[in-house]
């Protein structure tokens, strides 16, 4: 072989090797930027999920702090510190209350922890409620989720505490919103992003315990081990 031809496949290879070095460059850090675009598009869609979440849960703590600044709960709390108080006559109020400011769980709970009044189950009226009266201020406490036992169903409901402000003694508003398809038709999602829930608390996974747009069981059964993987090691 000439040194010509030798010189030539050098040359050749050299400008193979360079091109490839460049094709894998452009690919590695094409796919880099994509990932990197894609990551940021997700944390934006979760963001923008969360504030929506967030809005409902401060549209929730608003209702229930007009149910608890109302006149008519006023003369409720106050009524019901007196000693040997008849509270039968307002067993019905939470129900007056839930309709009034759209909301589908209202309890009232006298500063001893015990059920009132229950928009969702009068059979609790008359038991106790000690993880209310736990917490010392509620004020600035956010919505949270709460499981909702009605006589027909356990329920999901994103909830709020308050007390009446001009009391002696604590007198709580539980209020709350059932968390279901509903609620989530009412969110304003980016296109692109779907949002479910799941209301099982159980360890089993249930196809039917998990809502959504346009979602069946075979779909459903899709995201077992999802749930299955967020319930042993929640994010």
């Amino acid at each position: 072989m000439s040194f010509r031809t030798k010189l030539l496949l050098v040359v050749l290879l050299t400008i193979f090797a360079s091109v490839s070095v460049v094709a894998y460059a452009v690919t590695y850090y094409t796919r880099s930027e994509f990932e990197a675009v894609d990551a940021q598009r997700t944390e934006a869609l979760v963001a923008q999920f969360r504030k929506e979440y967030a809005q409902r849960g401060e549209e929730i703590v608003r209702q229930v702090e007009n149910i608890a600044n109302a006149e008519i709960t006023l003369h409720t709390a106050l009524d019901a510190e007196r000693p040997n108080a008849d509270l039968s006559i307002y067993q019905n109020d939470a129900n007056g209350a839930a309709q009034d400011h759209g909301l589908d769980f209202v309890e009232l709970v006298n500063y001893d922890g015990t059920v009132i009044s229950s928009a969702q189950n009068a059979s609790r009226v008359g038991y106790k409620n000690e993880w209310v009266t736990a917490k010392s201020d509620w004020s600035e406490v956010p919505a949270f989720l709460k499981r909702e036992e009605t006589p027909t169903e356990v329920a999901l409901s994103l909830c709020a505490v308050r007390v009446q402000p001009n009391v002696p003694k604590p007198f709580y508003i539980i209020g709350g919103r059932r968390l279901d398809k509903n609620f989530l038709a009412s969110l304003v999602l980016p296109i692109g992003m779907r949002a479910l829930i799941y209301t099982n608390l159980d360890p089993s996974f249930v196809a039917a315990s998990l809502l959504g747009e346009n979602m069946d069981a075979d779909q459903a059964e899709r995201f077992a081990p999802l749930v299955q993987h967020l319930q042993k090691e929640p994010q």
